[in-house]
């Protein structure tokens, strides 16, 4: 029963409003019939009556007053498209300003995915005469603009120093007068971009960082973050080396004063000789292996940091944080480095023995 409801529903709604509007229904069933029988008759009739003539002139001079008000448009809608091209980009530096002004980390880093994709939208935009905006005068230091996307950007007097470049795409861009200096270019792509005076000293990049034919990051004094790398002496102060691999590698006497080295990063059998990692940040670094042999490790952070088999002669920890015990035994020559007053007593050194401990 219930099923059939609508049915009956619909049925006497349709013929209730058939019972009210009857004579309208036979009004156009009649007219359309003397159509149909009278269409010759009424076509030749229409062609020639003057009334129908001015009804088409009409007609014609309306399409052509609406072709020419499209005309007039035109300049309007192209003085709107260029306001509102000009609203946007104002917005948008707008809003690279307010993330500049954000407080930056003590490492001189900072955050704000506003700031990224003002940055891309801008670059998207066109000028008066339809040409890119040119990217001027950006100054973004510290900033984590990873995967950022200015392919067949105009980018001059531009600083993306010690940003975080990884994964950025720059193909075919413009870099006129750009400072990447200590920035982190893993994976970035500058495949066709062209250079003036672009300045990459101890830029860190790795294999997967590809730059235009010809060009050579070595000769820019930029560091090739890979194992086996050569980075004797390197200048890798504050650098972010997080999630590198840097195994077998030889940074005897390098400057790794408050670098980010942890994250899982593999220093497994590098050479740390005389390095200074004063301050630096080494959670979760994998140290085993590693030659620490007289390196500054005073105020660094090592919470879960592997050192087994790491020779930790003359070593120095006084100010270390987050060590154990435990973290310190598993390494070599572990006796002969430096501690704490207090951790030598958790050690179980005398310091009597070892005066260079106090």
């Amino acid at each position: 029963m219930t099923k059939k409801q609508p049915k009956r529903k619909i049925t006497e709604l349709f013929w209730e409003t058939f019972r009210e509007e009857w004579q309208i229904w036979v009004a156009i069933a009649i007219a359309l019939s003397v159509i149909f029988l009278f269409s010759n008759q009424l076509a030749l009739l229409l062609t020639n009556s003057p009334f129908i003539k001015v009804l088409d002139a009409l007609g014609k001079l309306g399409v052509l007053a609406v072709v020419i008000t499209f005309l007039r448009a035109i300049p309007k809608w192209e003085r709107r498209v260029l306001e509102d091209s000009q609203r946007r980009q104002f917005e948008y530096w707008q809003a690279i300003d307010a993330a500049r002004a954000v407080g930056k980390g003590d490492d001189g880093r900072f955050f704000s995915s506003a700031l990224r994709i003002a940055i891309e939208r801008l670059a998207k935009e066109a000028d008066e005469v339809g040409n890119s905006v040119k990217l001027r005068d950006i100054s973004v230091g510290g900033a984590n603009l990873a995967e950022i996307n200015l392919e067949n950007a105009d980018l001059e007097v531009c600083s993306f120093t010690l940003a975080d470049l990884s994964r950025a795409n720059f193909r075919n861009a413009k870099l006129n007068t750009v400072y990447l200096q200590r920035s982190r270019l893993f994976g970035a792509d500058f495949w066709g971009a062209s250079f003036h005076e672009v300045w990459f000293r101890h830029a860190l990049y790795d294999e997967t960082t590809r730059f235009p034919q010809g060009f050579d990051p070595h000769q820019a004094r930029a560091y090739r973050i890979a194992p086996g790398s050569d980075l004797r002496g390197a200048m890798l102060e504050n650098a972010s080396l997080w999630d590198c691999n840097l195994e077998d590698a030889n940074l005897q006497g390098a400057n790794l004063s408050r670098a980010i080295i942890g994250g899982f990063s593999n220093w497994r059998n590098a050479n740390l000789q005389d390095a200074t990692l004063a301050g630096a940040r080494a959670g979760k670094a994998d140290l085993r292996g590693a030659n620490l042999q007289n390196a500054n490790l005073q105020n660094a952070r090592l919470q879960d940091a592997r050192m087994d088999g790491a020779n930790l002669q003359g070593a120095d920890f006084r100010g270390a944080e987050y060590i154990t015990p435990a973290q310190i035994k598993a390494a070599k020559n572990w006796e002969l480095a430096t501690y704490e007053e207090s951790f030598c007593q958790k050690l179980g050194l005398s310091l009597t023995s070892f005066p260079d401990n106090l």
